[in-house]
């Protein structure tokens, strides 16, 4: 079985006066090639628009040649918005003459497992993007000092009254929520089967 390393990023923010700082920005092609030469990737039709948008990088290298094999792009709220190569998408860094040395040269990385990297890979294609109002709900709090906010309820899912648990990704959404007798919320749906509840993950709070 080949040997595979997992490493984790986080682009440059604009604050950092290096040589990577436009990479954040939305001549994102340009500023890697100013970085490390030229980088050419073939076409991305599914995620051309969204590389702007990635401020966190999962890649899969193999161990004996240091070459990227697969990656994974989250925008700022952690949201999983890249992934390749998939389907017609053959990859940024995987489509790179890029090796382990250069991100390592030139990102702060830090190694993550290989059950890490595959849940994130099958996550991508279990959920789909989905759009609620949500009027009777519970809201329970976990972690120390009550550091997790997540809500239950019922909703309609598919012609189905499902059980719902909402997952809040950014901070103040959850402090807003506590405050709030109807929520409209988006984010990533799960269904593990009719059995299970369904999971809103990386919600966002759509209240005004």
């Amino acid at each position: 079985m080949k040997k595979t390393s997992y490493i984790e990023f986080e682009l440059p923010k604009s604050k950092q006066k290096t040589q990577a700082e436009g990479i954040v920005k939305r001549n994102f092609k340009k500023a890697l090639i100013g970085i490390f030469g030229a980088i050419i990737p073939k076409a991305n039709p599914d995620f051309e628009n969204k590389f702007d948008l990635v401020e966190k990088w999962i890649i899969e290298l193999d161990n004996e040649t240091g070459i990227p094999e697969r990656e994974i792009g989250m925008d700022k709220k952690g949201r999983i918005i890249v992934k390749m190569p998939f389907k017609k998408n053959y990859g940024f860094w995987t489509d790179s003459n890029l090796v382990f040395s250069d991100f390592k040269g030139q990102f702060s990385t830090s190694k993550i497992t290989r059950d890490t990297f595959e849940n994130y890979w099958s996550l991508f294609e279990k959920t789909e993007d989905f759009e609620t109002e949500l009027t009777e709900f519970k809201t329970q709090v976990t972690g120390a000092g009550g550091g997790r906010i997540y809500l239950l309820a019922k909703v309609d899912y598919k012609g189905q009254n499902r059980d719902i648990i909402v997952y809040f990704t950014n901070k103040s959404d959850k402090r807003k929520v506590k405050e709030l007798s109807k929520v409209k919320v988006r984010g990533k749906i799960v269904d593990e089967g009719i059995e299970q509840s369904l999971s809103l993950l990386e919600s966002e709070l759509l209240n005004g």
